[in-house]
């Protein structure tokens, strides 16, 4: 305390592009994270909505939006609705990367229909993604101040939201953080030491966990919900915050030891990558489906004669580690 130090403060300014159209991963991901629907429940509302007519098909990895849906008219429909269509400015919508062969992303059709509960809020969550993405890109004011003492460097940062653009229709959290600026000499008239401990990375939630699954290529869109409610159906994981159970941890210890294959991620990339390749493929489909499934069913083949060779050993253990739970 009462030494002096130098502060300098340092602005940007910083254009924020609307999010990419919705797949099926990211509405999971946001369903979750706006309203805590679980993935498998999102999927179900979001193909009760397909099948009313009310949005595109839910199955989908694209984050493209096509011309071919006319989506200024689908805009023109959703003026009704939503005044903030009048700030969806741009010509051509902001895309993601990725896309699907079969399908475009999620979008509302534009129609109009009576919902409450979670159907209004999964429609609404679409509808104003959908917009946001014809919107003018967000533009925030971010401040540093690096403050140099004893030749030890602190810094302080702010945020101010200059011009909100698609913000104004889809709502992200955001904080504003107001601080002043600091240039030059100062003395430090109080100062304070806070001791912490180093935290573990958070745990998997049902849709972060949907995330990691689909950054691995493990799943599908339409299976990776149902593999996540399996495992809670078998007891394997519990709570929102994931936790893995005695006897979930007590399986892969099983399965690492005496049958690994079974829970090789290479392999199960593989086959996900053979299938997408069928879809994609434009000559010799038949044949080279025919060459992946005969492959496919080897492999299986030879897994279930190792694993029924050990099965009453990987079961003994099982019950042991289930009989641990009670």
């Amino acid at each position: 305390n009462g030494k002096e130090g130098e502060a300098k403060t340092l602005i940007s300014e910083q254009r924020i592009k609307p999010p990419a159209p919705f797949d099926l991963t990211t509405l999971q991901t946001e369903s979750y994270r706006f309203f805590g629907i679980t993935p498998s429940r999102t999927l179900q509302i979001a193909q009760n909505l397909y099948l009313a007519g009310l949005i595109s098909y839910p199955r989908t990895s694209s984050q493209k939006i096509p011309p071919a849906i006319n989506p200024k008219s689908i805009l023109q429909k959703l003026k009704s609705k939503y005044k903030e269509v009048s700030l969806a400015t741009r010509e051509k919508p902001v895309e993601g990367a990725k896309s699907d062969p079969a399908h475009p992303s999620i979008y509302p059709t534009g129609e109009r229909a009576s919902l409450a509960g979670q159907d209004e809020k999964m429609y609404d969550l679409i509808a104003r993604r959908f917009i946001s993405c014809f919107c003018e890109d967000a533009v925030v004011k971010n401040k540093k101040i690096d403050f140099k003492v004893n030749n030890l460097m602190f810094n302080a940062r702010g945020l101010e939201i200059v011009k909100k653009g698609w913000m104004q229709v889809y709502k992200i959290r955001l904080a504003e953080k107001e601080i002043r600026d600091l240039n030059g000499k100062y003395k430090v008239e109080k100062s304070r030491i806070d001791e912490k401990m180093t935290q573990p990375p958070k745990r998997y939630t049902p849709a972060s966990l949907i995330s990691e699954l689909a950054k691995r290529n493990l799943g599908t869109k339409a299976t990776r919900a149902s593999i996540i409610e399996t495992l809670y159906n078998r007891g394997y994981i519990k709570e929102k915050s994931i936790e893995a159970t005695q006897l979930g941890i007590s399986l892969i210890k099983t399965l690492e030891k005496e049958s690994p294959v079974i829970i090789d991620e290479a392999l199960t990339r593989k086959f996900e990558k053979e299938m997408d390749s069928i879809q994609t493929s434009k000559t010799n489909l038949e044949a080279r489906e025919k060459k992946i499934i005969k492959e496919a069913e080897a492999v299986i083949e030879k897994i279930s004669d190792e694993f029924k060779k050990k099965e009453k050993k990987i079961g003994e253990e099982l019950i042991k580690a289930n009989n641990n739970m009670r």
